[in-house]
């Protein structure tokens, strides 16, 4: 019966899946068109990509800022726009992310025309203005660095930054208006940029519609290749501790999603680690690039804890999965299909992990093997490639604090 009725959603989500048409248009700008009549509506959404290139050294902290400067208070969306956009119905959200600057909105067909043009007319011409910058930074230091925030917080926070990006108060105030300038001149090219429309427009409204918003929009020069680098891998980070009264401890390590990763491997223990009781008492989550690992206790010293939290991940990472695991895992993986078939924003996001590869095909899932899955499960939970911290009276930290 079990497996009927995941037969029967998988089905169904091939049957819903709106067909994705992509084309790229003469200045680079990629563009992704799923159609669905079902509703008189139309979702774009235009992700901006930020790489860690365009941040120079000495800067970190820049594209924080400059997406502050872009999102918040004073910036491009005047009283004039947002006006427009009540009037007409029109739902439009900036944000900056880890990954770039992000613009989505959503809009009445017959709308689509007007709300095309808006968010042309913010992308193209994007404001970081000086004058703002000083209220920009003062709240980008607030976000980092308050002091009122739990200490739990704090610790995420500061696990959430690789040691060398983490905007310091120094390095926040070293920004200037020349900085944004060349930031603003490197990002803002349509080669950075993926568009993806779904809703209820054909593919030649939709060639339309972006030809004549974005076509105009020039591409910058060529970015210079990378070239192979040779440095050595770093030594792992000394953890981050941070005291607080009380006998609570709190052990916490982020493990990011490695870049070079299968992504079928990626998405199916992103479905088996969370959950596996050979962890407990550890609590695994997943939040979309990758793990948050937690141990809390009032019972153990420092070190007993360390050498629990860390022998859970290496006996998790020696042990592996199991065929049943895995096989488990593709059924789960399948019928979730079906619940991004229903949902628009799911299906945008979707669009885009599969334009970059970040999304695994029926074939590739049936053809990974598990050698290959726990291979990448051990890369994954390698401790040199974890964020660790921890969080608990200052002479148990003491403890952690010695290499």
């Amino acid at each position: 019966m079990k497996a009927t009725l995941l037969a029967l959603l998988a089905t169904t989500t091939l049957l819903a899946q709106p067909r994705a048409h992509t084309f790229t248009l003469p200045n680079g700008l990629r563009v992704v068109h799923l159609e669905d009549r079902e509703r008189p509506l139309v979702r774009v959404s235009l992700l901006l990509r930020v790489l860690p290139s365009d941040t120079p050294p000495g800067r970190p902290g820049l594209a924080l800022l400059a997406g502050r400067m872009l999102t918040g208070p004073g910036g491009p969306r005047t009283e004039a726009v947002d006006r427009d956009l009540e009037a007409a119905g029109i739902r439009l959200e900036t944000a900056s992310t880890p990954e770039g600057i992000t613009w989505k909105l959503a809009a009445r067909n017959r709308e689509q025309d007007r709300a095309m043009g808006l968010l042309a007319e913010l992308v193209l011409r994007p404001v970081l203005n000086p004058q703002h910058l000083a209220a920009c930074r003062a709240d980008c230091m607030k976000d980092l660095f308050q002091r009122g925030v739990a200490p739990g917080d704090r610790l995420r926070e500061a696990l959430a930054w690789d040691p060398a990006d983490r905007p310091t108060e120094g390095t926040l105030l070293a920004i200037g208006p020349d900085d944004l300038t060349t930031f603003q001149q490197r990002v803002f090219r349509p080669e950075r940029a993926t568009l993806i429309l779904h809703g209820d427009l054909g593919l030649e409204q939709a060639k339309r519609l972006v030809i004549l918003n974005f076509g105009s929009w020039p591409a910058g020069p060529p970015t210079p290749a990378a070239l192979p680098s040779n440095t050595p891998t770093p030594p792992p980070a000394q953890p981050v501790l941070i005291p607080r009264p009380g006998p609570a401890l709190r052990i916490q390590a982020l493990a990011p999603l490695p870049g070079d990763l299968r992504p079928e491997s990626a998405a199916l223990l992103s479905l088996l680690v969370p959950g596996d009781p050979l962890l407990a008492p550890l609590r695994a989550t997943w939040e979309g690039t990758g793990f948050a690992l937690t141990l809390d206790t009032t019972t153990l010293g420092g070190q007993e804890a360390w050498t629990l939290f860390f022998g859970r991940l290496a006996t998790l990472a020696q042990r592996g999965f199991s065929p049943a695991n895995l096989d488990r895992a593709r059924r789960i993986w399948g019928a979730s299909l079906s619940l991004d078939a229903l949902d628009p924003e799911a299906q945008l996001a979707r669009a885009l992990a599969t334009l970059e590869g970040r999304t695994p095909t029926r074939e590739a899932l049936g053809a990974l093997t598990l050698k290959d899955l726990n291979a990448d499960l051990r890369r994954w939970l390698e401790p040199t490639h974890l964020r660790v911290g921890a969080v608990g009276p200052a002479g148990t930290l003491e403890a952690l604090a010695k290499p």
